[in-house]
């Protein structure tokens, strides 16, 4: 079905972001401990600095690059198939105009943009994900919106949508009821797919964990969620602050006097194509200033501020 491994195209933006800072950089360790993958890092200490990590010889070369690619598009391919079955199977049985489909991933995958690989990280091709919902009836002729949703909208849309009753909003106080939501259904977009239902969506992920252990500020003896990185992403930008963070109670020190870890700032006016962008952070940009304190604004007011109103 692919063509020959040598036909496999590479990434179009296989270095690091330009500024990026070190914080946000997956050191994909995991992964390089694969049997078929650890042969081509043994002895060099990929994991242990940035320039050592970022260099040349810490990266698959290309013909492995491209297997591994071609295996993961494969991957997709067996995985649409069987989900095809499924459908199949549905009609087969006479279910498929009563039934709700909703086909979701809970994260995506980096194939070596940026010089990463695997899915621990906030850029794009690590947190754009796959949402497709079939509500019989209603979609049976095709749409697509171009909408900001998140996975947490999925309960609130299968309620939503069935009738039954929707459980609270999730109260900002500490104590949370038995069951409650965070996300909105998505209901409006399939009546007017190019109505919005939230400005922002977020995302977050910590370091250490699978990053660099030894940055200036984080003790390599307090665990692998020192830091959270946590990432808002509009229609226009993605903008990530990683923020020192209180472990044992899940608390952000937004500003603590230890300042930030690293700041990004990427420009998504343009669709993304083949996860080929975020290749500049602009966060360093002076005539940014206005859109950075917007977006810091946004990202500490949360979730609860992104439900568009009216």
């Amino acid at each position: 079905m692919y063509p020959p491994v040598d036909k496999i195209l590479l990434p179009e933006n296989p270095d690091i972001p330009k500024e990026m800072p070190d914080i946000a950089y997956e050191t994909w360790s995991v992964l390089r401990e694969f049997d078929n993958t650890k042969m081509y890092f043994e002895g060099k200490n990929c994991t242990e600095s940035p320039d050592k990590a970022y260099s040349k010889e810490c990266q698959f070369p290309d013909n492995a690059a491209r297997e591994f690619r071609r295996a993961y598009y494969a991957a997709m391919t067996y995985t649409d198939y069987q989900v095809g079955k499924v459908l199949t199977e549905l009609e087969k049985q006479g279910f498929a105009n009563d039934t709700i489909i909703v086909l979701w991933g809970d994260h995506g995958w980096q194939l070596g943009e940026h010089a990463e690989w695997a899915k621990f990280s906030n850029f794009e091709d690590a947190t754009r994900v796959p949402f497709l919902l079939r509500f019989p009836g209603l979609t049976d002729g095709g749409m697509r919106s171009n909408a900001l949703v998140e996975l947490i909208d999925i309960f609130p849309s299968l309620a939503d949508l069935t009738g039954i009753p929707m459980p609270p909003v999730c109260p900002e106080s500490k104590e949370q009821p038995l069951a409650c939501v965070e996300g909105l259904s998505v209901a409006p977009l399939l009546k007017n797919p190019s109505s919005q239902i939230k400005n922002a969506s977020f995302s977050q992920y910590p370091r250490p964990n699978v990053g660099f252990s030894h940055l200036p500020c984080l003790d390599p003896h307090l665990g692998p969620e020192q830091v959270m990185g946590y990432s808002i992403r509009t229609d226009v930008y993605r903008y990530t602050e990683w923020v020192f963070f209180n472990n044992s109670n899940a608390t952000p020190h937004w500003y603590d006097p230890r300042g930030l870890m690293g700041v990004e700032l990427y420009d998504h006016k343009e669709p993304t194509v083949n996860f080929n962008d975020e290749n500049m952070n602009m966060a360093q940009n002076t005539g940014f200033k206005s859109v950075l304190q917007e977006l810091h604004a946004a990202l500490v007011a949360g979730w609860r501020a992104a439900k568009v109103t009216g």
